[in-house]
């Protein structure tokens, strides 16, 4: 195609191109989109295909003109990007400057954004925390309690509450008399002295109600004031003390199961003995292990991908992120201040940034993932999961491109983690998986 064209740098990873496109490819469009008309268009009073030049003109000339230019703007654009060697990261938005005609070259800008330019930081030079971990009997005794608590008996009992014990409760606080989102609960569990996993505000709150249950009766009242954290999410309630009612509804103490037969069958070991069942539990253990050591590994390395390499994003790209972050997370809840979107942003910077690192390394690294690579990432996996990921295959078949990106992240995580530096760190099981 006959065309010129001039780059233009702008602000950042902005660019803008100029194309000419000579009128005579033009014309010729117009030509061979006029010739379809007159061998296809019908009109009352004339026969297919012998509808005059002129009246075909007369209906259709703006519909022509506009079907030559929009093929020759997409032709012109894409053999100017081309030529140019330039990756869009965004779609370009087009303006003419000047319509083609017979007398006329046509001349348009596309404005863009490109992907960042950079090289690697050297991935030899990288170095990592990697948890090492032996699984001791203790370990296996931790586990072990945890599923019996995990399969405890309740029974409603009318002494007062102790220690172990399942409360269900009601409550409500207000802050200076007035009520805040999510200020009440109707059916509030949890038993007491249990271990909390959360934030210090969350565990806080928990050891109050703790607190103000043990040693008390069924429909017994209480009142007690929590101060929230100066930094909680909530800025509506961060900082604020909170003044709580409490009513016990119900109490429940708990059988602790047996290690026996009928214990062993509900985990699929039926006549089995506690050495099976431990074997049993340490190999559920090793698997749990060995995910969390690769979620724990994946993390650092993509840590230390975004802290040793620093460019440019693009803008499209990081809007486009946010919108899709802030859908998901409105989805969740409906408090979205200047925090929460502060958050979102980061989130969305840091993703769109290691997209970039993954398309980089994978171009350096002539990483390919190929159909047969994931039908066989399918394949390993347990008979449950693999069922569910047929399934979802079935009934979305973008699903499989989604098996494939995550084939690809696991390459790419696997290239770095063979090349990286790893320290050792002996960590104990309940440290690493919790």
């Amino acid at each position: 195609m006959n065309i010129t064209s001039k780059v233009n740098k702008l602000d950042g990873l902005k660019r803008s191109v100029v194309i000419t496109v000579n009128k005579d490819e033009y014309l010729a469009a117009f030509s061979k989109d006029l010739n379809k008309y007159k061998s296809t268009v019908k009109i009352d009073g004339f026969r297919s295909g012998k509808v005059p030049e002129k009246i075909i003109l007369k209906n259709y000339r703006d519909r022509i003109h506009g079907d030559a230019l929009n093929k020759i703007i997409e032709a012109s654009l894409k053999q100017s990007l081309e030529s140019n060697k330039l990756e869009t990261a965004s779609p370009p938005q087009l303006s003419i400057d000047k319509e083609p005609s017979a007398e006329n070259d046509l001349v348009f800008t596309a404005e863009f954004e490109i992907y960042p330019l950079f090289v690697i930081k050297n991935i030899e030079e990288i170095s990592i925390d990697v948890p090492e971990v032996i699984i001791d009997k203790d370990d296996i005794d931790a586990v072990i309690s945890n599923i019996q608590k995990q399969n405890i008996k309740w029974e409603e009992k009318k002494d007062k509450a102790a220690t172990g014990d399942k409360i269900i409760m009601e409550y409500e606080g207000l802050i200076s008399g007035k009520e805040f989102d999510n200020n009440k609960h109707e059916n509030f569990t949890f038993i007491i002295d249990d271990k909390i996993n959360g934030d210090p505000a969350t565990v806080g709150l928990y050891k109050e109600f703790y607190k103000n249950s043990i040693g008390e009766d069924i429909n017994v009242e209480k009142s007690f004031s929590y101060k929230m954290p100066d930094d909680f999410l909530d800025k509506n309630i961060a900082g604020k003390t909170i003044d709580y009612k409490m009513k016990i509804k119900h109490i429940y103490k708990g059988d602790l199961p047996e290690l026996n037969d009928e214990f062993y069958k509900k985990f699929g070991t039926e006549n089995s003995s506690v050495d099976i069942f431990r074997e049993n539990v340490k190999k559920h253990m090793n698997l749990e292990l060995e995910q969390k050591i690769k979620s724990i590994t994946s993390a650092a390395i993509n840590e230390k991908l975004l802290d040793v390499n620093d460019f440019e994003i693009p803008t499209y790209m990081l809007q486009s992120e946010v919108k899709h972050i802030t859908t998901q997370y409105q989805g969740m809840t409906q408090n979205l201040d200047d925090k929460i979107k502060l958050e979102l942003d980061q989130i969305a910077r840091k993703r769109v940034k290691l997209n970039l690192i993954y398309m980089k390394i994978t171009e350096d690294n002539k990483i390919t993932v190929s159909q047969d690579d994931v039908y066989d990432y399918i394949s390993k996996s347990d008979p449950a999961t693999q069922e569910q990921l047929a399934t979802k295959v079935k009934e979305d078949k973008n699903y499989l491109n989604h098996i494939k990106n995550k084939v690809l992240e696991d390459a790419i995580m696997n290239l770095i983690e063979s090349k990286c530096k790893k320290n050792k760190l002996q960590k104990k099981f309940s440290e690493v998986v919790n």
